[in-house]
């Protein structure tokens, strides 16, 4: 296979996520080979094209703009047409990420170095497996929300035609933000809950070792490094200096989720609202909830298997980063003796492509002259220095004033303080703790099962999301003002 530049241009590349650091493997070859070769057996319609940029360890995951509009738009005719099939696909997602960090889990906990070469490839290719069995069944609702807010602008759009007929004075935007809640508590809740749990008892060094063992993979994102135990003890000691006690606020968590399921059966009855969108809004806080539920078992299991790829790399004179760049094949081929290392990993770490293009597998990774050429070509820029406003969607409600903090990774987080606006492409489980810290957040991408949807959500703090622009348009320093209620965002 050899895709030339011209077949590359003829599709026009959209932005879908950005992430750093984040390797070849294991999310991005397989993921999208998967999805690539099995999605239509769940959705109906296949994905064909897909393009990743790598730049040393970040990565931009490009999508085709007209194919991904179609792909969300079927997604929701298919949701309208048979919602238990949303129902399902909801189920599918939780089973299969329960599965994935059971079978992680058992990789963590086992002696590698008493498995043969063989034995070490066979591990890693099952768990290929079932972390690609997981994105396939969890890419739909990424065509629904994530890339265009198709469900989202559907259920928005009834509810403000219910409100104005009602003469209501919520509009559509702000109805949605209440009546797709949910129920549950998320993992990163659960965490939050447990560790005020542990701060209202007696100081325990056993008991804070025991709960930084058990939640510190939240910090780990894609490759790490997870949470030390000084990040639990500092939250620890912060709870107990807050001016409500850890009792006090656990109470309130409770409270709220309460609270927001008495609102939402008191606005589904006065504002009458029919049956079918009932289940809609249902679907979508089950998609919601399953969206931070996938995602947390993903962070979870690529931090259990890091052993195994210490391991690899150990028997291979490899580095760790080197690893994570081989492909599986390349993982067998050097496992049976018949390579030493991929002949193009030296070249691949500092950047590559991995395209696929009219679902022809395996796609290819490039490295050669094609690579310098397409760079240039998706990372054009443009000039936004006269724009002073811009929207979004609104994700969580309120309004914030506040400088800005550009955060792109864990190593940014230094720069946030009490009171600032995080703004970030999008965000991540290891920027969590500059999210706490935030008046209010901003992404250029995401959808309303996004990262900083859920999380912002959870912290109650306003959030502006899918702006596309805001990384380009605002700098560190920046005042502006966050208005959720109308998804906009102001330089003051």
């Amino acid at each position: 296979m050899n895709i030339t530049v011209a077949d590359m241009k003829k599709i026009k590349w959209e932005v879908l996520e950005e992430n750093e650091p984040i390797s070849l493997y294991p999310c991005l070859y397989p993921g999208w080979s998967g999805i690539i070769e099995r999605i239509s057996k769940i959705l109906g319609k296949a994905q064909r094209n897909n393009l990743n940029l790598h730049r040393k360890n970040n990565g931009i995951i490009f999508v085709d703009h007209k194919e991904w509009k179609e792909l969300g738009a079927h997604t929701l005719r298919k949701i309208l047409k048979n919602p238990k099939w949303g129902t399902q696909l909801i189920a599918d997602i939780l089973q299969y990420a329960d599965a994935l960090t059971e079978f992680s889990s058992k990789i963590y906990s086992q002696n590698l170095k008493k498995l043969s070469l063989i034995e070490l490839y066979q591990l890693y290719k099952t768990y290929l497996e079932k972390e690609t069995e997981l994105y396939d069944y969890a890419t739909p609702p990424v065509y629904l929300d994530l890339y265009k807010p198709h469900l989202t602008n559907y259920l928005v759009a009834y509810l403000d035609n219910l409100a104005r007929r009602n003469n209501f004075s919520k509009r559509g935007k702000e109805l949605f933000a209440l009546l797709t809640i949910p129920r549950q508590l998320s993992k990163v809740q659960l965490e939050e809950k447990a560790l005020l749990r542990l701060a209202a008892g007696r100081p325990d060094k056993n008991l804070l070792k025991q709960h930084a063992d058990q939640f510190r993979y939240m910090g780990y994102n894609f490759e790490g490094p997870a949470f030390p135990d000084s990040y639990f003890a500092q939250r620890v000691a912060q709870a107990r200096r807050d001016k409500l006690s850890p009792q006090q606020q656990i109470k309130i968590m409770t409270r709220e989720k309460i609270a927001a399921a008495q609102e939402e059966r008191k606005l589904i009855r006065r504002l009458k609202i029919d049956k079918k969108y009932q289940v809609l809004l249902a679907i979508t806080k089950g998609l919601i909830y399953s969206k931070e539920y996938r995602k947390m078992s993903l962070v979870e299991s690529y931090y259990q298997i890091e052993p195994l790829y210490k391991e690899l790399a150990r028997r291979f004179g490899l580095s760790l980063a080197e690893i994570r760049n081989c492909l599986l094949t390349e993982i067998e081929l050097m496992a049976k003796g018949k390579i030493k290392r991929p002949k193009d990993l030296a070249a691949r770490m500092k950047g590559f492509i991995f395209v696929v293009l009219d679902g022809q597998l395996p796609g290819e990774v490039i490295v050669d002259h094609r690579l310098g050429q397409m760079k240039e070509y998706l990372l054009k820029t443009e000039d936004f220095s006269e724009v002073n406003s811009f929207h979004g969607q609104a994700a969580s409600l309120g309004k914030a004033r506040g400088r800005v903090k550009i955060i792109s990774t864990i190593k940014d987080l230094k720069k946030m303080r009490k009171g600032d606006i995080l703004v970030s492409q999008m965000t991540n489980p290891d920027l969590v703790p500059a999210m706490k810290l935030a008046a209010a957040i901003v992404t250029d991408l995401g959808g309303i099962t996004s990262h900083a949807a859920i999380v912002s959500r959870e912290l109650r703090k306003p959030c502006v999301i899918g702006t596309k622009i805001a990384t380009k348009v605002l700098k560190d320093g920046d005042m502006i003002e966050v208005d959720a209620n109308n998804a906009t965002v102001k330089k003051l």
